[in-house]
């Protein structure tokens, strides 16, 4: 039979497509089973809750952990500038600077991320990318360079952005799943529950072969030291982590929960930690992750030769 010419959605039905959804959870360390400092082991998760000092958990729906290095080999706390450069580019960011460096990339990482973006590499393949978080243009007009690693990263790609419009139609998700951030500052956006945000963004995965969704309250909780927010946290997260992965088909697609360092682990401090940082992987290109995931900067490998698979 011939077949339509009408583009279909349902990429599991076509031979040699991979799907890969990273999901990049901000400051989620492997701390200690201690429900005074750590939310994980106070509001225990099915999915998340994974300490140090225990055997390493059969997660649901079949995944696996990979305690990872998030230190790159140099001194000092891990910081969300390089950290988030590591992933998204596989290169050793710390070590490109010569130091850990928090918040934005500086000139030197946006140059790593610029030649060597994963949705570059994406691209280069010849295959989709997105990046499922709605921004606006009023935060390129405000962040001018001092853009996000991960808005730099699908800028670098080529790949067009998402929109508000987009966020209001159903295509795309805000960082908190729910979108009360941007309503709390004035935009004009409906208020979404996580269930349907998981289900916005798993839709969104099985449209493209290459997925990023960056949630950063877990960084926000544990610079705060919020005990009493972390529950909701946790619970949001299961949320997402149980819509995904069950509306997507695990046969034809990797998911992926990593984080750049630790913090929320660990609410009596509010700085970042020295912890190991989960990466979760479910799906068809388990086992690829777990030859290959040593460190954050092995992440971006892992996941381009997940894509370049059947």
């Amino acid at each position: 039979m011939q077949k339509s010419s009408t583009p279909t959605l349902h990429y599991s039905k076509t031979p040699f497509t991979m799907h890969v959804l990273l999901l990049f959870v901000d400051g989620l360390g492997i701390g200690e089973r201690d429900p005074a400092r750590n939310p994980l082991a106070k509001f225990p998760s099915p999915f998340l809750s994974i300490f140090k000092d225990a055997p390493l958990p059969q997660l649901p729906y079949g995944g696996v952990v990979i305690p990872t290095r998030a230190d790159m080999d140099v001194p000092g706390l891990p910081q969300s500038a390089t950290g988030q450069t590591a992933i998204f580019t596989g290169k050793n960011a710390s070590k490109a600077l010569g130091h850990h460096q928090s918040g934005f990339p500086t000139p030197t990482l946006r140059r790593l991320l610029n030649e060597s973006s994963l949705f570059k590499s994406v691209a280069a393949m010849g295959k989709t990318g997105v990046f499922a978080n709605a921004l606006s243009q009023d935060y390129f007009d405000r962040r001018g360079e001092r853009i996000s690693a991960t808005t730099r990263a699908l800028l670098a790609g080529g790949f067009p952005w998402l929109n508000m419009d987009d966020l209001r139609d159903g295509r795309a998700v805000s960082h908190d799943l729910t979108n009360e951030f941007l309503r709390s500052m004035g935009v004009d956006v409906p208020l979404r529950t996580p269930k349907e945000s998981a289900k916005i963004l798993a839709s969104l995965s099985q449209r493209h072969d290459f997925t990023l969704f960056e949630f950063i309250l877990t960084d926000m909780i544990g610079h705060n030291q919020e005990m009493a927010e972390a529950e909701t946290i946790i619970r949001r997260l299961d949320v997402l982590l149980r819509l995904v992965l069950t509306q997507i088909d695990l046969h034809d697609a990797t998911v992926v929960l990593t984080s750049d360092h630790g913090n929320f682990e660990d609410l009596s401090v509010k700085t970042h930690t020295h912890n190991l940082v989960p990466t979760c992987v479910w799906g068809s290109g388990q086992k690829n992750f777990v030859e290959r995931v040593k460190s954050i900067e092995d992440i971006a490998g892992a996941i381009t030769k997940a894509l370049r698979e059947p």
